[in-house]
């Protein structure tokens, strides 16, 4: 899963919804609506972080340890097929294959073992060194450190493909109109695009919430708000059987004028 919505689409979307698209971020600033975006993605990974999985192709260092706490733009083949970006990691789920030396040539398997096994099979195995990979070893204690066999030489290139979930990225706007639906950022969301109607959602209940005290939009910010809670609730249930029951979103208090409401 990746995304491929812009944020300056969904802000739009929102703007529009709210009568505050000529001149967009009126009434409801893009700090405002940026806020209820960030907040909303990193509720949906919370609950769901199948929401922010991806499998890509990443140029390994040399040696045995390896990340993916940050993986470079120029280190990173997109199994999507999009613009390589810089990725940071939150937690490795497996690493698949090995991907040549370029990150495009589908090759062998790549099997999980342990430290126990390497470290009686080969007390030296740190020290070993090839050209592909044939195991791999990882603690989920350490979501984000993996250790691979053999180790990667200094020259030439060894790649593999790993899929992970990928931490969320906080969106910070460096102009007050960045995100605007009339310019050109292309700048896009972390979460599947699946998800984009709950993070529409969110951004909504945040935005009547701070207006609140106008007539209706306390009504409407409960509406709102159920929507997710809603969907968040169906969507966790179907994937683990466990309804997380949530029954209001989460506030950040500086988005209100009057207290967050309990939950």
């Amino acid at each position: 899963m990746a995304s491929s919505t812009l944020v300056r689409d969904v802000l739009r979307d929102v703007s529009a919804q709210l009568n505050d698209l000529d001149p967009q971020f009126n009434r409801w600033t893009q700090a405002d609506l940026l806020m209820g975006l960030n907040d909303a993605q990193t509720v949906i990974a919370t609950y769901m972080p199948w929401s922010c999985s991806r499998s890509d192709a990443i140029k390994l260092k040399p040696g045995t340890k390896q990340t993916i706490d940050r993986i470079s733009a120029t280190d990173i083949v997109p199994g999507d097929g999009s613009t390589p970006v810089e990725m940071l990691g939150h937690s490795l789920h497996r690493v698949v294959r090995n991907a040549g030396n370029t990150g495009t040539k589908p090759g062998r398997a790549v099997t999980l073992t342990d430290f126990d096994t390497m470290d009686i099979m080969d007390p030296n195995w740190h020290a070993s060194l090839g050209s592909e990979l044939l195991q791999y070893v990882y603690d989920p204690r350490n979501p984000k450190l993996f250790y691979a066999y053999p180790g990667v030489p200094t020259t030439g290139s060894v790649w593999v493909e790993v899929a992970y979930q990928a931490a969320i990225r906080r969106i910070v706007a460096s102009g007050p109109a960045q995100f605007a639906a009339s310019g050109t950022d292309s700048t896009t969301l972390t979460v599947d695009d699946k998800f984009i109607p709950d993070v529409h959602n969110y951004i909504m209940a945040r935005a009547y919430l701070k207006d609140a005290e106008a007539g209706g939009n306390a009504q409407m910010a409960v509406t709102y708000g159920q929507l997710f809670t809603g969907s968040l609730n169906a969507q966790v249930a179907a994937m683990t059987g466990v309804n997380p029951n949530l029954q209001s979103i989460s506030i950040n208090p500086s988005m209100l004028a009057a207290p967050a409401p309990k939950g």
